[in-house]
Parts: C-alpha cells; structure tokens; sequence
C-alpha cells in the first residue's frame, strides 16, 4: 500500500518536473463538517491536496489530483457505555477539471479513487463537486462536497478550503 502511495506522488511530481512550462501546479487545504452516515461517527475532517492543471482550452484545465483526508472520531454514548469511533484516513487520488466562469468564479470536479489508509478501512469510489472564488493571482478560496463511497459506508462531508498557486 505504501509503495502505490509512494508511486503516485513520484508520478505527479515527476510529471510537474517535465511539465512545468505547460501546467500549473497548486496546493491547499481545507476543514469539513461530515455529513450523512459519516456524521454519526466523526466530528470533523481536515484535508490537504496537490493538483497539477494543464490548461486544454481557454479558461478549462484537466490534470491529477493527490489529497489527504483526515476524518477525527466521535465518541459514542450506547445507554451510559461510551465507545470511541476511532479516526479515519483516505488518500483520494483522481483526475480534476475545472473551469474558469468568470475572472473570479471557478467550477470543477474530481474523480477517481480514495485509498483507505486507515486500519480496516476500505477505499472507494471518490468524487468531488468544488466552487471556488478567486481573491488573488494565486490565492482562491473553494466550496466543496467530498465523498467516499463503497459497500460499507459513505464518507461525505462539506468542506471550506484555500489553494495556492505553488
């Protein structure tokens, strides 16, 4: 499992080395509130990511995307008998879109899979609508819905993040 994760970071960077007159490469992070079965058992989420976006047509960039998700547990009170929800964490890796609406506003989506990192944890089908506001040349603050999705449980939360043009 370490050495998948160890060779999509060597791609991604690899590729922004090759690239770099072509791409942009960013990074951020972000912090969410869990929603749906994910509420029950966490209480918050932070995230990270790295894209390398190459531009395809005016104002519409594509490239992959490598994020971290970090899901904190919830203690569980059953009738005076408290549990602890231990915590969760994913490495979604996908391919990311996102076009320019306006010279401030961004829309965009990710798709692909998040590697379940945790013990026990499987991985999942990953997808991510995103919204984002432009508050500088390289600074733009996002909206988003992230979620996980395999047989035994769905991962989802609404996330506020800010990325940097690196």
């Amino acid at each position: 499992m370490k050495k998948v994760l160890l060779v999509a970071f060597v791609a991604i960077m690899g590729v922004s080395t090759i690239n770099a007159q072509e791409g942009v490469l960013n990074g951020g992070v972000n912090v969410g509130i869990p929603t749906g079965d994910a509420n029950d058992f966490y209480g918050v989420a932070l995230g990270a990511e790295l894209n390398y976006m190459f531009p395809v047509a005016d104002g519409f960039t594509l490239g992959p995307s490598v994020q971290y998700s970090h899901f904190f547990g919830k203690d569980q009170d059953f009738g005076g008998v408290t549990f602890e929800t231990s915590d969760a964490s994913y490495l979604p890796i996908s391919g990311a879109a996102r076009f320019n609406v306006s010279e401030k506003f961004v829309v965009g989506a990710n798709l692909g899979y998040a590697v379940g990192l945790s013990e026990d944890l499987d991985g999942g089908f990953y997808y991510r609508p995103v919204v984002g506001y432009k508050i500088g040349d390289t600074t733009q603050l996002n909206i988003s819905y992230s979620g996980i999705s395999n047989d035994v449980l769905d991962m989802n939360n609404v996330s506020l993040g800010v990325m940097f043009g690196l």
